[in-house]
């Protein structure tokens, strides 16, 4: 079937099996709440905080509070420095390797400095609200130790060399509990480029790797370098160390570029970096998207959407591995790029159930992954389900009376969306033209959609061009 670069969206308002309501029973916010009692010490490298074990069904989650200057900090008031999701947690160990959040003192403790600490419990009330107990604090002062992030994150020490081959691009390893990987950066005019300002070559995953060939097997992504780079010119190269929270430029090298002069890759752009985001939703490398997204992980929302939308993805989700699971939860909660990000929860929601409906299992591999993100982005997925597809002949042939014809882009499309679900992207939507094909598909079926295969059915409706 040829490929078709074509996209639409689904009405996340119109998939009810999306919208179940994950409040409590009566009773989840009684008078009956228990407030943490908390003790503290000063360990090795931090501070220690411990609680009593709360038994209370409404209880959902813990936040641990630290101030400065406020004697009795409270969550609201104060910021918070994390949640706890485990309700059988006991005690946590403050070590700065966490930034804090909206508190008095910056995102870091300062070792000799005295604070106050917190627990706050979070209890979940029947109509979906929370209601908070807080611990009255403990005072100590902080001892700092290895942990603290504030001064000694490591720039990678770059070293390049050039032949027939590309530039290699080298740094020293970088030994550090907190690294998350490398950026590749260059740039044509910038002696010291940055990573942000100058875009960036490659994502690399693997902390222990020491260096990278460029040889445009990659396209060069935001910078002023045009996609690939051309034999004979000079460019400067750097490596950016990512750490959880923070990034480190190492120093600048110039090198000429003599390696290939076409790309290596044979995807386009857009698809390599959707590989990309799949490779490191599927290894839970999420700092890379989150500053990409201008997002920090969010326990919470993370929590609720599994309850609200994996639950109905999959009766058993013991049988998923926990890295899929997560995989998915986390594409759900905050998406990969902009477009996905604009989507919303419930649209990508719907997405991973297009891909169930059209392949009959869930994304686990990078592959699987990487063809959900294409879906979401209105491209056609790698691999192809013919059950899929011959089911959306079938109602194609109901709307239009005839078989479609596979070499017309506008019929392929129309089949294609109903088959896999391809999205349109959130800044191509067009409200009144999805009103008309609501209107078409309640004339032809006798009701408004109702199922993620009904509401694809109506986008295609919308936005394909076919015609009867």
């Amino acid at each position: 079937m040829k490929k078709i670069l074509f996209s639409f969206l689904i009405l996340a308002m119109a998939i009810p099996m999306l919208m179940a309501d994950t409040a409590k029973g009566e009773g989840s916010c009684a008078t009956d709440r228990i407030e943490p009692v908390i003790g503290g010490e000063v360990v090795d490298g931090g501070v220690t905080l411990s609680w009593d074990a709360i038994d209370h069904d409404g209880l959902k989650w813990f936040k641990v509070i630290i101030s400065k200057y406020n004697t009795h900090p409270r969550y609201g008031d104060d910021g918070y420095l994390m949640y706890i999701i485990d309700e059988e947690a006991t005690s946590y160990m403050i070590n700065n390797l966490t930034p804090y959040r909206n508190g008095d003192f910056g995102e870091f403790l300062t070792a000799g400095d005295e604070y106050h600490f917190a627990v706050t419990a979070v209890y979940e009330c029947s109509d979906g609200g929370t209601k908070k107990e807080t611990s009255s604090p403990v005072t100590l002062t902080f001892p700092g130790g290895v942990d603290n992030p504030v001064s000694d994150y490591i720039e990678p020490v770059v070293t390049v060399t050039s032949d027939d081959n590309g530039v290699r691009v080298s740094w020293d390893a970088i030994d550090d509990d907190r690294l998350q990987g490398f950026k590749v950066i260059a740039s044509n005019n910038n002696p010291n480029p940055q990573y942000g300002q100058d875009g960036y070559l490659m994502y690399i995953i693997d902390e222990d790797s020491t260096f990278h060939l460029v040889n445009n097997a990659h396209y060069y992504k935001n910078g002023d370098i045009d996609g690939k780079f051309k034999p004979g010119e000079d460019y400067y190269f750097t490596v950016a160390a990512i750490y959880t929270y923070k990034k480190a430029t190492g120093n600048a090298e110039e090198a000429i570029y003599n390696g290939p002069a076409q790309p290596v890759a044979s995807l386009e752009p857009e698809l390599i970096e959707i590989d990309n985001k799949a490779t490191l939703i599927k290894n839970d490398k999420m700092g890379e998207i989150f500053q990409e997204l201008n997002e920090l992980r969010n326990t919470v929302r993370e929590q609720a959407n599994e309850i609200k939308y994996l639950g109905s993805l999959v009766s058993d989700l013991s049988g998923l591995l926990k890295e899929a699971k997560q995989a998915l939860n986390d594409f759900i909660t905050y998406g990969v790029d902009e477009n996905t990000q604009q989507l919303g929860e419930g649209e990508r929601a719907a997405v991973i159930h297009s891909y169930k409906s059209a392949f009959d299992k869930l994304p686990e591999t990078e592959g699987e992954l990487s063809d959900a993100i294409r879906i979401a982005n209105g491209r056609w997925p790698s691999m192809t389900s013919q059950t899929a597809e011959d089911k959306a002949k079938q109602s194609f042939k109901a709307i239009y009376h005839r078989d479609p014809n596979m070499d017309n882009p506008n019929d392929n499309a129309a089949v294609t969306v109903m088959a896999y679900g391809l999205r349109q992207k959130a800044t191509n939507r067009n409200l009144e033209s999805e009103k008309a094909g609501i209107k078409i598909f309640k004339d032809i079926f006798g009701h408004t959609p109702a199922n993620t295969d009904e509401w694809n059915i109506m986008q295609a409706i919308t936005y394909s061009g076919a015609t009867r």
